[in-house]
């Protein structure tokens, strides 16, 4: 039996942005989603520092970071057992 641990999530995306200016013309309308069939499930949320929430148009924010990670997982429908991976990893030797 191996040690190895399963990945948590099927798809990780993340993302890092930093300045040492930012200045909103407007405000953003900011939002995520994630879908899978049959069903899925998932998670995002970042951490930021020097940015309000929410921010003002017009200000000018100085030394930002933004640290930004989406992930997503597809879940088989209920009663249905998730599949092995094909190279047979998981196999008991």
């Amino acid at each position: 039996m191996s040690d190895r641990k399963e990945p948590e999530y099927d798809v990780e995306i993340s993302a890092s942005v930093s300045a040492d200016e930012l200045t909103f013309h407007e405000a953003p309308e900011v939002r995520s989603r994630h879908w899978g069939e049959p069903t899925s499930e998932g998670a995002a949320g970042s951490d930021r520092s020097g940015v309000p929430r929410p921010v003002e148009s017009g200000v000018v924010y100085e030394d930002i970071r933004v640290d930004y990670r989406l992930a997503s997982r597809i879940r088989p429908p209920e009663g249905q057992p998730e599949e092995k991976p094909a190279d047979g990893a998981d196999e008991e030797e």
